[in-house]
């Protein structure tokens, strides 16, 4: 990056309008040029940019570190493959110090990318969506290295907004970028876990399982046994809901008996979740609910036990137990209003769907309409789909058919949006 791209970075990042960091320096169209590149500002010039910026002047003659930026890309590597928050939280402070004292240094673009991407494994950093805006407006002046990383940060805020269409457009895009560029291996690796999951998300299980077993194979390789144990339990995912329960079940399994011999208490919840969810689609009904069971004894927090939660409601709604179902929706109402703010909406709305139906609540329309406009938004066109069917089963239950067919009708919609298709015809 040159001195101008340097100085228009650090305005954006410090919130300053090119009116007010020009103001009695030049005139804003001259910054502007300065910014583009268009011209080179004089020494005093640049002295009082430099200045009110709060960099100091000599900055551009510190001799840059090339070893402290190899030694940060190698914690970084580190950080990536054993996802260690406290790791993640230290080298983000160490980035950070860094560039404070090289703020124009030459690798200052990337290392604000690594911030980023650090900044995504810790929740509580705040902001993050700016700073990614501001990344954004430097794609021209990036590299394939650095756009790699760009796009990757940006399909994984879009994952973790549960906008999992427009997540896997972002690592489609890097895919693209990369074809003839060699990225390192654990780079790759970590690049088909998080594809592999956005793709598990948006119901495209056959490409996902083919990235998850690529980013199995070099986790495998470095030993990375608790990165291995996450990819079968996506692996194992994708296999049950593709309806290879079979597999679904042996892929556990595996899972499971590795987390037994590292001793490993992390991964519990989620193997015994899943195999549940295997059994209930078997129509094992008490198998399923004794792993349930055992999936909610392990886990602690409300965001890792609400989906528990939610499965055993609907395991025992499906069996017609409706006093089970009753107290189940209590607890996951109960619940939900500890969640963290990324799910609290998303199961609020869930458990509002079957509190209109166990409770045969007269604004049932209203409160599905609620969901569906949840759902919808967030390209969820799985559960948009399941509860407008359910809606229009019971309109048309209660002979409201009018009403029926025309959810029945935006059902089959929300069917073609999820198969990517505009018309019937389409449909395989």
């Amino acid at each position: 990056m040159n001195l101008g791209q340097l100085i228009k970075l650090e305005r954006q990042r410090q919130n300053i309008k090119q009116e007010a960091l020009a103001s009695g320096i030049c005139v804003p169209s001259y910054l502007s040029r300065i910014e583009n590149g268009l011209v080179i500002p004089s020494e005093e010039i640049r002295h009082h940019i430099l200045a009110r910026l709060n960099i100091p002047v000599d900055s551009s003659n510190i001799n840059h570190n090339q070893n402290m930026i190899v030694k940060f890309k190698l914690q970084f590597k580190q950080v990536l493959n054993s996802r260690d928050k406290k790791l993640a939280k230290q080298l983000l402070l160490d980035i950070q110090l860094y560039n404070e004292e090289h703020p124009l240094g030459e690798e200052r673009l990337t290392l604000l990318l690594w911030e980023a991407r650090l900044m995504l494994m810790l929740p509580e950093v705040l902001e993050i969506q700016r700073s990614i805006a501001i990344l954004g407006d430097f794609k021209k002046e990036m590299t394939i290295e650095q756009l790699f990383y760009l796009y990757t940060i940006q399909g994984i805020s879009a994952y973790q907004d549960n906008l999992f269409s427009q997540a896997s457009q972002f690592f489609k895009e890097v895919f693209q970028l990369i074809k003839g560029y060699r990225m390192d291996d654990w780079e790759m690796a970590e690049l088909y876990y998080i594809s592999g999951l956005s793709l598990l998300s948006e119901s495209r299980y056959i490409l996902a399982i083919d990235y998850v077993k690529e980013a199995i194979s070099y986790f495998n390789q470095e030993i990375l046994i608790e990165r291995s144990i996450e990819c079968l339990i996506i692996l194992g995912i994708a296999q049950k809901n593709s309806g290879a329960l079979k597999e679904a079940l042996a892929t556990f399994e595996r899972a499971r008996d590795i987390n037994l011999k590292i001793e490993s208490l992390e991964y519990n919840g989620m193997i015994e979740h899943n195999l549940g969810s295997c059994f209930s689609l078997q129509k094992d009904s008490p198998q399923a609910l004794q792993h349930f069971f055992y999936s909610l004894e392990t886990k602690h927090s409300p965001d890792d036990q609400v989906v528990t939660i939610l499965s055993i409601l609907k395991e025992y709604h499906k069996n017609g137990d409706l006093q089970n179902a009753l107290e189940w929706l209590q607890k996951g109402q109960e619940i939900s209003e500890h969640l963290s703010i990324s799910k609290k909406d998303l199961y609020t709305n869930h458990f509002s769907v079957y509190g209109a139906i166990l409770l045969e609540k007269k604004e049932l329309i209203t409160i599905f309409k609620k969901a569906l406009d949840y759902f919808g938004s967030k390209q969820d066109y799985k559960h948009c789909m399941i509860y407008c069917h359910v809606l229009a089963k019971r309109l048309a239950e209660t002979k409201q058919y009018k009403q029926a067919s025309i959810y029945y009708d935006l059902g089959f919609q929300f069917h073609l949006k999820r198969s990517k298709v505009s018309s019937w015809e389409e449909l395989s």
